[in-house]
């Protein structure tokens, strides 16, 4: 099978939404498959990187969502991915734009949904979320097949309506890539986090907890050091894994998703949680796992509310305290493993190629 792969990123070459992209290309390629990379972007972090993969083409652009040069940069991605003509596309969800319908009429187009995108379009920008509900039928009535990664995401009226192959396939973790990190020895937990200031993750309630637990120390990976918050919080900024890790190390716990009821969602399979999991790292998180729909004896899930952490003191005490010096095992999380992930979405990728074969009376 050959596949295109396009992508729209504009995150550096460290942040998990690339880690995810990259992820998934490996494991395709072990599989035999024939992959390239079409990437539009304007992240020079990106760009440099992207250079040492000859199989990766990239497509770069200046200003913003609808600019001209946006715009002529999917258009060029569009019109070399048709001309070497795979058998499927994938691609993550976006903004509609003109040249993708074009290459979902022209090919399978399979698009991965990661998000509520509407809750969320409206957290940060409600002109583009009304532009959305506008024009995403324009292009939803000619794709191929919707991969999501949560239940959820999948039940959701809009896509139940769509008559189209859809699949839920949650986000994975490519384990031999990960260390399984030693016991910890600390005389006081600490706790960890990895993430940026997204709403949705309650770095907010992070700080809310250290001001709860003054004799735990809180290491904060991504998010830049302010001024007012409390002592025991490390902000360590946005750091690389080779240096990440060994933070992670120390730790006796991590911190996942606490605040998703601000986008109204509550399931998700954040990558993050994955990584902690693989690390050996429990975790504390503020919704349903997708891969661990009845919990798991490491997952601490709290209420998905407001007051969530207020409302789990004792919990979050008793929880912490029982796992410190110990680590997950990494045959408990096994399933997490990417490798299982992406034969399960290539499979659905030969599927939606199927449908599309029928649709347009090819094969």
């Amino acid at each position: 099978m050959r596949v295109a792969y396009f992508a729209h990123l504009n995150f550096d070459w460290e942040s998990g939404v690339t880690k995810k992209v990259f992820s998934q290309l490996t494991s395709w390629r072990t599989e035999g498959v024939e992959v390239r990379l079409f990437c539009v972007t304007r992240s020079k972090n990106l760009m440099d990187s992207l250079r040492n993969f000859p199989w990766a083409k990239v497509y770069a652009y200046e200003g913003g969502p609808f600019s001209r040069s946006r715009l002529l940069a999917m258009g060029k991605a569009v019109e070399e991915i048709i001309a070497w003509n795979p058998d499927v596309v994938y691609s993550r969800r976006d903004l509609y734009y003109p040249p993708v319908e074009r290459l979902a009429k022209s090919l399978p187009l399979v698009l991965e949904i990661n998000s509520d995108e509407m809750a969320e379009l409206k957290i940060y920008n409600k002109a583009h979320a009304l532009y959305h509900v506008l024009t995403r039928q324009r292009l939803d009535r000619h794709v191929s097949g919707f991969v999501f990664v949560t239940r959820a995401l999948s039940h959701m009226p809009y896509f139940s309506r769509l008559k189209i192959p859809k699949r839920v396939v949650s986000n994975g973790v490519d384990l031999n890539d990960l260390p399984h990190l030693p016991p910890t020895r600390n005389a006081h937990p600490n706790l960890a986090f990895i993430g940026h200031q997204a709403p949705w993750h309650g770095v907010d309630k992070i700080v809310r907890m250290a001001k709860l637990f003054p004799e735990w120390r809180f290491h904060l990976i991504g998010i830049e050091p302010v001024g007012g918050l409390p002592e025991n919080i490390l902000a360590h900024g946005h750091l690389g894994k080779e240096v990440y890790l060994p933070i992670l190390a120390q730790a006796d716990v991590g911190i996942g998703t606490l605040a998703l009821h601000r986008k109204n969602m509550e399931e998700a399979s954040p990558l993050k949680v994955r990584e902690y999991l693989a690390l050996g790292l429990p975790v504390i998180i503020g919704y349903v796992d997708t891969d661990f729909p009845n919990g798991a004896p490491f997952l601490l899930r709290l209420p998905n509310t407001e007051n969530n952490v207020e409302q789990s003191v004792e919990l979050i005490k008793e929880f912490v305290e029982s796992w410190r010096g110990k680590r997950v095992p990494r045959a408990a999380v096994s399933h997490l493993d990417a490798q299982i992930k992406e034969k399960e979405r290539l499979s659905f990728l030969r599927e939606a190629r199927s449908f599309w074969e029928r649709k347009n009376g090819a094969g």
